[in-house]
């Protein structure tokens, strides 16, 4: 890989006007070979990367194609210097500098044959001294977590061989200075105090014997009891950069209350000032004040809380009495059961994953669903959301000042955010436009939300794009009319902000058919909201939200470079929401340019300085990073010739290569990459990426293969390992002699498939004109929507000697019927607003249905056509194919159909994706290259003969 240096402006004026790269090509013959097959499996990609806090050491994860994973350990001063970890994952520097841990796994062969003896497959932990470079292993670690200040490590172990009774194991902590280790048992869940060495645990033991919360002082070894009791308890939680400490205790529902219920609530418990010894106790039940009768808390939610007022987010749900279950038709949620059946550890952050049905129910053995002509969400929709709304939770804040709980969401406003700081949260109610969603946009009603009163005072009617609150709460904020629009919380004013400015800030080259374009979106908000970041084209805009001006503060348009803000903090807290930007601080933005494909980092001084570009190249730069405690960056380089990387350098960004990936890929043969320009029929200028055979020859005419799907030319940078379990894998057919483009496809209204003709036609022509590929043998392929793009075009023009299409719509008419059964939403909604582009239904334009269904032009095809699917396609259904495998034979054209069994819109199964790789390569190479076709091209394979038939 090239090295990268800094650029000056004036390198960048001549890099935005350098030719096309089309003359590199032309060179002296590569006599090495291309990548044998057999090789594939060596090859690597970059997985996770840590850079110690110093920014002395980098730590990265590698996997393999075929291979194990190992994990390469490097000095950022003497990157030759790699210690390599096989089967290592996960690494973690403390914030010390002392100590980096990681994961060591087990071989991919070793644990199939784990696997199939019956044993656990168990990870170790590994702990490197960076003062010594000496290796502590510590087997079967499940998990592990470290103290803030980097001196102690929790290791969490397996839980005994079918012991699962209770949720706690054992648990060691480790003290990496000096080694010495604390054992404790029964850990359900442990969590350790922001900036201080304190351990909170969760027990969780046989029989609920010593259940309950304990403190662990690290340094001086004292334990401090917080809350016992025969019961189980839940999600410890400490407050931010406090001593405050939360977490759920379980009620029993036949001792709780007079009421008999069938389902488990929880007490939520807040100790404040846990760690002194005058620590006060708080609990929040059903005799709260105001806490709503016939709901409880929710006990797989996290505690959510305030950072600078005194309360506490919690979830709450809907009770179910006993009688509900008795009369049957109903299911509870047993937490308990379910914890009794699924292993739980403080990262298992998820929901309970079933539920136990009501004893006895008379309906179990109906098996009758009703669908309704008014259902604003199908029953296949409502089936795959079942398990997230049997769960569904309205959001509370409990005043601990107070004692008091105000209840935020209910019917009316059906999703509540929170606004840190302030004294009133937002909600949101797409109720009343659910007509309008089952075939349209998300619209939603905006609320105020009292705090201290719960009290709702709806201010804004029908929004698609409703962005919330600004950061200190001040203002609502949302795009409407191609606009920029604020609601002042405190004099409720709308204005619109953008109005009079010189930016568009709609994407209007975004080609789907819906009333609102989507607009390009914001960076975030400068403190106390005296401004909002937003995003043009091309460029960052600060505009006043009280409508009173605004100013660009970037130059990207006049280069056409995209300028996107980027946070550079190593201390970022994901946790606590957006934080206002600085606009006095150092600005970094991520570069792009969208036409030559050129990718970097630029920086400023403050907000409106100058952008010095730092970094602009013809590759992928991304994944830009500083060390925590040093001024060391870090960030990734790649390209269609070079393999990903990790550079790591200074603030100016002037670095130096420290990894080296795929370094036996300088024994092969590689293909190169440029972009090529056309103009479409409607007078588009566009561009496509064209990838070129490894080893190739000027003046020699190659095949080519064609594929698409919409905008393809952005990939042009991107590297592709060469692997046999990847179908569409573009490196393996750049190693197999061909050319390979991927042109963009723009739309118009109610034409999909014309549209796809209207611009593959001149992109291939535009390279068929530079004398490089064979006219007569150049393929087409794509796979869902490229797949109907490629059924379709077949059916219009001889362009291509063959094609390959996978899952593809191929009658517009039932296809709009259809469910995307993924999501078991309609594809109605998809075709009309979405990728279908169709706008209407087809009993209003029944013309343009036929006009762009495959199906329907069956006659006209001469393209031989091999199409796949799954029989379990939950995107395009299974039949589209079906339907045009029946019109094929009817017709009597060239095609084949390679059914999967059991597989969905993409295959999982290794030997299916092999399978469909190697007739993808057989096919093209029977068609594009001449060569002899196997039996199941020319006439079929009889079913006994076929895998299924001889089983």
């Amino acid at each position: 890989m090239r090295p990268l240096s800094s650029l000056t402006a004036a390198l960048v004026c001549a890099l935005l006007l350098a030719p096309s790269l089309a003359s590199a090509q032309e060179g002296s013959e590569d006599r090495r070979g291309p990548v044998p097959e057999t090789e594939y499996e060596k090859w690597e990609r970059i997985g996770q990367v840590a850079l110690s806090p110093d920014g002395r050491r980098l730590a990265v994860t590698i996997t393999r194609v075929g291979m194990d994973p190992e994990l390469r350990i490097r000095l950022v001063d003497a990157p030759d210097s790699v210690i390599v970890v096989p089967n290592g994952g996960g690494a973690e520097f403390t914030d010390d500098n002392r100590h980096l841990l990681y994961q060591i796994g087990v071989g991919e062969d070793e644990g199939e044959a784990m696997r199939e003896r019956g044993e656990t497959v168990r990870t170790a932990l590994g702990i490197l001294d960076l003062t010594t470079d000496e290796t502590t292993v510590v087997p079967a670690v499940a998990s592990w977590s470290v103290s803030d200040d980097g001196r102690w490590v929790v290791m969490r172990q397996y839980a005994p061989e079918g012991e699962r009774e209770a949720r706690g194991v054992d648990i060691v902590v480790h003290d990496l200075h000096t080694g010495t280790r604390v054992p404790f048992g029964g850990v359900a869940e442990h969590a350790w105090q922001d900036d201080a060495p304190r351990l909170a645990l969760l027990i969780d033991a046989q029989g609920k014997t010593g259940n309950g919360v304990i403190l662990w002082d690290a340094p001086t070894g004292r334990i401090v009891p917080v809350h016992t009791g025969a019961a189980r308890f839940s999600r410890l939680s400490w407050r931010p950069d406090s001593d405050d400490l939360g977490f759920y205790e379980e009620v029993d529902p036949s001792i709780e209350s007079e009421e008999a219920w069938a389902d488990t609530t929880w007490v939520v418990h807040v100790v404040r000032d846990a760690v002194s010894s005058s620590a006060t106790h708080a609990r929040l039940d059903s005799r709260t004040e105001g806490f709503p009768d016939g709901y409880g808390v929710a006990g797989w939610r996290d505690l959510t809380w305030s950072e600078h007022d005194p309360y506490l987010a919690i979830e709450l749900r809907e009770r179910l009495p006993a009688e509900v279950c008795a009369e049957g038709g109903e299911s509870a949620i047993d937490e308990e059961d379910e914890s009794a059946r699924t292993e739980s550890t403080e990262e298992d952050e998820g929901e309970p994953d079933s539920e136990s049905e009501c004893a006895d129910d008379p309906d179990d053995e109906l098996t009758v669903e009703i669908w309704h002509a008014a259902d604003v969400d199908i029953v296949p929709t409502q089936k795959v959301r079942a398990g997230i709304d049997r769960r569904a939770t309205e959001l509370a804040v409990w005043h601990l000042e107070h004692d008091r709980v105000v209840k935020l969401e209910d019917d009316l406003t059906e999703e509540v955010t929170l606004v840190e700081g302030a004294s009133h949260a937002v909600g949101t109610d797409a109720t009343p436009w659910d007509h309008d969603r089952m075939f349209g946009p998300d619209y939603e009603d905006v609320y105020l939300v009292d705090l201290d009163t719960g009290e709702k005072r709806k201010v804004l009617e029908r929004k698609e794009y409703f962005f919330g609150a600004s950061t200190g709460g001040r203002y609502l904020f949302w795009f409407e009319d191609d606009h920029y629009w604020t609601w002042n919380v405190a004099s409720g004013e709308t204005v619109k902000i953008t109005d009079g400015l010189d930016g568009v800030f709609v994407d209007l080259d975004d080609d789907h058919t819906v009333e609102q374009k989507p607009p390009f979106r914001y960076a975030g908000w400068l403190e106390d909201d005296a401004a909002v970041l937003l995003y043009d084209r091309h460029d960052l805009w600060r505009v006043a939200p009280d409508g009173s001006g605004g100013e660009r503060v970037t130059r990207g348009a006049e280069r056409n470079l995209r300028h996107r803000w980027t946070r550079i903090d190593p201390d970022r807290d994901f946790v606590s929401g957006p934080e206002p930007i600085d606009p006095d601080a150092e600005q970094w933005f991520a570069l792009y340019d969208d036409w030559r494909e050129t990718w970097g980092y630029g920086r400023a001084a403050g907000l409106g300085d100058e952008v010095e570009v730092l970094l602009l190249e013809e590759a992928r730069i991304t994944g830009l990073d500083r060390a925590k405690d040093a001024d060391r960056w870090i960030w990734r380089v790649e390209d269609f010739e070079d393999s990903p990387d990790v550079f790591v350098g200074d603030r100016d960004l002037n670095g130096r290569q420290i990894t080296r990936t795929n370094p036996f890929q300088d024994d092969y043969a590689w293909g190169t990459s440029e972009l090529v320009e056309y103009v479409n029929a409607w007078g588009d200028t566009l561009q496509g990426a064209l990838y070129y055979p490894a080893g190739y020859e000027p003046g020699r005419r190659y095949p080519m293969i064609t594929y698409i799907y919409e905008i393809r030319s952005n990939t042009v940078r991107s590297y592709q390992v060469p692997s046999e379990e990847d179908y569409y894998d573009f490196q393996d057919w750049v190693q197999d002699g061909y050319f390979v483009f991927q042109p963009d496809i723009v739309y118009r209204d109610r034409d999909p498939g014309v549209s796809a003709v209207v611009n593959i036609v001149p992109a291939v022509r535009a390279v068929i004109d530079r004398g490089l590929v064979d006219p007569e043998a150049i393929g087409l392929i794509g796979h869902s929507w490229g797949g109907y793009q490629t059924t379709f075009f077949v059916t219009q023009s001889d362009l291509f000697a063959a094609a390959v299409a996978g899952a593809p719509l191929t009658n517009m008419f039932s296809m709009y019927l259809s469910i995307y059964w993924n999501t078991g939403g309609t594809d109605a909604r998809i075709f009309e607003i979405s990728q279908g582009r169709l706008e209407v239904p087809f009993w209003e334009d029944e013309a343009a249905y036929r006009r762009n269904s495959p199906v329907f032009h069956i006659e006209a095809m001469t393209t031989p056509l091999l199409m796949a699917q799954g029989t379990e396609d939950g995107a395009v259904d299974f039949n589209q194919g079906v339907e045009f495998y029946n019109a094929a034979r009817r017709a009597g054209k060239d095609f084949v159909f390679l059914v999967y069994n059991d597989e969905n819109h993409g295959f999982r199964k290794e030997p299916n994706r092999r399978d469909y790789h190697r007739r993808i390569n057989e096919w093209f190479a029977h068609y594009l290259k001449g060569e002899p076709a196997p039996e199941w091209i020319t006439g079929g394979v009889p079913w006994l003969e076929q895998p299924g038939g001889r089983r």
